[in-house]
């Protein structure tokens, strides 16, 4: 063998020491076994490069499905708060929080399909009446079916048609609304748990499915909808380097893995490219609950 013959063979071994196609005995390269390093976007006072409430147990709530009804503004808030109250050991899990009750509450607010349009709304609501455990709320589950018929009044809550009987509220001392968006700030409120999000909703995010990462729509994608998820968590995809958001929809478990899904962090986004949420929403707690754990 001459030394032409050796020098290719040799090029060809470090070929395979680095080659992505993986197979056979092939080393892989030292590169891709190096451990994820803390992305710019975590601020310095966070440790966590990789958190996911779903492995505390009592925070998250099982997926459900919210159908045609355009309904999302009560699902990811309550379940905020819920998961607050749990983390914050003021209440013995489970805590289920009536998103229904929100429905009622603003029944005059919202549009034939129960889209709300304005936020502010269901801040106000929030910090005035509150919600109640799905135990204890006895609002009519056809409220939007009552609204839209002609023939009949709108529902009213439980709360209000039953003054005579008690009912316990999960009030908020404020819901904070963040129209604009830093994900550096995102990640410090989701360590001290979930956090409800809006997202701009295209044909690629609503037909997205399995534990791949949502990257965006396809350019010049029309919008259908804004849509509102729950923050549990973010992770980076190794090898890639992919950092990515930890999330839960309200569109049944056929969407994403079984109604999670990983979405794209902006700083794994093209430069320039903004962070594919439009809003941030979180409760600041009241200092005393009616019924909390003595001590806490």
């Amino acid at each position: 063998m001459d030394d032409g013959d050796n020098k290719r063979k040799k090029n060809m071994m470090e070929d395979d020491m680095f080659s992505y196609g993986g197979g056979g005995n092939r080393k892989k390269s030292k590169k891709i076994e190096k451990p994820p390093q803390i992305s710019k976007d975590i601020p310095a006072n966070i440790k966590n490069i990789d958190l996911d409430w779903c492995n505390v147990e009592g925070v998250m709530r099982e997926v459900i499905d919210q159908g045609d009804r355009r309904v999302c503004w009560t699902i990811p808030p309550t379940r905020s708060l819920s998961a607050r109250l749990v983390i914050d050991k003021r209440f013995l899990p489970p805590v289920c929080l009536s998103a229904l009750h929100l429905l009622v509450g603003l029944i005059d607010k919202v549009d034939s399909t129960g889209g709300l349009n304005n936020l502010e709304h269901l801040r106000k609501f929030m910090i005035d009446h509150g919600t109640v455990s799905e135990e204890e709320c006895g609002c009519p589950q056809l409220a939007l079916k009552m609204k839209n018929d002609a023939s009949k009044s709108d529902p009213v809550l439980c709360t209000e048609k039953g003054k005579s009987m008690h009912n316990r509220t999960f009030k908020v001392e404020d819901l904070i609304i963040l129209d604009k968006v830093d994900e550096g700030k995102l990640i410090q409120l989701v360590t001290k748990g979930p956090v409800a999000v809006s997202i701009d909703v295209h044909r690629k995010f609503s037909k997205f499915k399995g534990d791949g990462i949502y990257e965006g729509p396809k350019k010049g994608s029309r919008k259908q909808d804004q849509h509102m998820l729950l923050v549990y968590g973010y992770g980076t995809k190794l090898p890639e380097g992919i950092h990515f958001w930890r999330t839960q929809n309200s569109a049944g478990t056929k969407w994403g893995n079984n109604g999670y899904g990983k979405i794209i962090r902006k700083i794994s986004r093209p430069a320039g490219e903004p962070s594919l949420f439009t809003c941030i929403l979180y409760p600041a707690l009241l200092d005393l609950y009616e019924g909390e754990i003595e001590d806490a």
